[in-house]
């Protein structure tokens, strides 16, 4: 399958190597805005630089696109390639606004395109065992979920990610994956109540979002990116059941948070543990692998079956976007929104 990539920013590296690791794909060109950053990410990826979209797919005639641009921008260019029926995978958040959603997801339905975001953390190490736990119902009835997800603001990040009108700080950029996860491994949700706070930024760079699901599960889903510079990102997740107490906790380098033995200085750390009903503690061994790999393959074999996927719905992207839009209204009102 030829492949393009829309957008040589940060993230498309990760699905650059993705598509180069999948022996059914191939990355044959990238476009980007700028000249020089898109020559140089086509010289390290051995593939074409564009820096006009709609030349690039009329030239290229791509399989398949991934969408890595800003978020703001999504609609406009999923349109472009489901119009030449080229499927998409297209990078998260879907897009800022529901109505838009609802836009792009209907030109998609109506192109009969393979479709799908790319919420990765359904891919990744620890949050599949989790899920598995969710199904087989190993953890018992569900009292409480609490997802947190935290960094320092890098320098890496794309400026707009801070503006309030295109990104949105840590609840536009961070927030949604865990917001997705939760949509994904517990259910629709009903209702929500979110305390924020801004920073300096005018960007909701703190934010701790209570939801109520439908099925009557509490969850919180926790996001920052106001942490001092160095401080690690890391991100976690505590489940209370009735039958199992289970905690995941990953983060890329020394932090308070995580006790250590010894005097030894502290890095990336990935574990899970879980304390069964009746005895201890357990530790549950995490697979590692190249999360967006394991996504990159479950996309391409959806195209090669022309099948629509199943981890990542049209319908539950939608509804992660609702549900980013409530948190925002409901930060901003200081009351419980209901979707």
């Amino acid at each position: 399958m030829k492949f393009v990539i829309i957008g040589c920013g940060l993230i498309a590296g990760s699905h650059a190597n993705a598509i180069q690791n999948c022996k059914d794909a191939q990355l044959t060109a990238v476009c980007g805005r700028r000249k020089e950053p898109v020559e140089k990410f086509a010289g390290e990826h051995g593939c074409r630089a564009y820096t006009d979209v709609e030349a690039m797919l009329d030239e290229i005639r791509p399989d398949a696109a991934v969408i890595c641009t800003p978020t703001f921008l999504h609609e406009q260019h999923v349109s472009r390639c489901a119009d030449r029926k080229i499927h998409v995978l297209c990078e998260k958040p879907l897009e800022k606004t529901p109505a838009a959603c609802r836009r792009l997801l209907d030109k998609v339905e109506s192109q009969g395109i393979v479709f799908m975001t790319a919420q990765v953390v359904r891919f990744w190490a620890g949050y599949v065992e989790l899920k598995e736990m969710f199904e087989n119902g190993e953890m018992g009835k569900i009292y409480m979920a609490h997802l947190r997800r935290v960094s320092h603001r890098s320098k890496q990040y794309s400026p707009w990610i801070f503006d309030p009108a295109l990104g949105g700080g840590a609840m536009g950029d961070m927030l949604v994956h865990d917001v997705d996860y939760l949509r994904y491994a517990i259910g629709p949700f009903q209702s929500v109540f979110a305390h924020a706070v801004k920073d300096e930024t005018g960007c909701y760079n703190n934010v701790m979002a209570n939801i109520v699901h439908k099925n009557g599960v509490h969850s919180l889903a926790e996001a920052s990116f106001t942490q001092q510079t160095g401080y690690p990102f890391g991100f976690s997740v505590d489940i209370a059941g009735s039958e199992a107490t289970v905690e995941y906790q990953y983060s890329s380098g020394a932090s308070t948070l995580i006790k250590r033995s010894g005097n030894a200085p502290s890095k990336s750390l990935c574990e899970m543990r879980i304390w069964k009903k009746g005895t201890g503690q357990e530790m549950i061994p995490v697979r590692q692998y190249d999360a967006y790999q394991r996504q990159m393959e479950y996309f391409v074999e959806c195209v090669k079956q022309g099948r629509r996927p199943r981890i990542v719905t049209p319908e539950q992207s939608y509804e992660v976007i609702c549900m980013m839009d409530a948190v925002k209204r409901s930060a901003d009102s200081n009351e419980v929104v209901y979707l």
